[in-house]
């Protein structure tokens, strides 16, 4: 199994994800391949949907550092506390930046890939890269989240993407 970064607009980005209920091969083998992805392209953050599975599975990796992402399975948001508009990207949207408002800090409940129970505190960066993945699991992208000043900056590289997209489903 070969997976590859999925690109904006394809529909398995907007549609949404199915909770994981059991932990097999299949879904280990989808980890593995999903952290060569995220570590192949340096993110810090990768969701199911953009490697093309339409499951509630991510990895958040703040460090950007191999053997520090931690697997996220069925994550959910608790609370929410503060507001703080930062930077972002996504590797859905290569070249793509702009400034979108989060929370500051959260508290979060989700499993582990041993389907244990796992709530936590984050805050800052980390807090940031929790929300922006669970957007994707939720079918949203930070796109529409952006600031309306940053995204009219990059509305033409959004339109080129969009065209891109077409023209390779045409």
């Amino acid at each position: 199994m070969k997976l590859d970064i999925v690109l904006w607009p394809d529909p398995v980005l907007l549609d949404g994800t199915q909770p994981i209920t059991e932990v097999d091969d299949e879904l280990r083998q989808i980890v593995a391949e999903m952290r060569r992805v995220l570590f192949e392209e340096r993110g810090v953050g990768l969701a199911a949907p953009q490697v093309g599975i339409p499951r509630r599975l991510m990895l958040v990796c703040p460090s950007g550092d191999p053997g520090d992402e931690v697997v996220v399975l069925n994550p959910e948001i608790l609370a929410v506390e503060g507001e703080e508009i930062g930077e972002e990207g996504c590797l859905s949207f290569p070249g793509i930046y702009g400034r979108v408002p989060r929370a500051v800090r959260l508290k979060v409940r989700y499993q582990d890939l041993d389907l244990r129970q796992r709530e936590l505190e984050l805050s800052g960066w980390v807090a940031r890269i929790f929300q922006h993945e669970l957007d994707h699991l939720n079918g949203e992208v930070f796109i529409d989240k952006m600031t309306p000043e940053s995204r009219e900056k990059v509305e033409d590289q959004i339109e080129d993407l969009r065209r891109r997209g077409a023209e390779s489903t045409a």
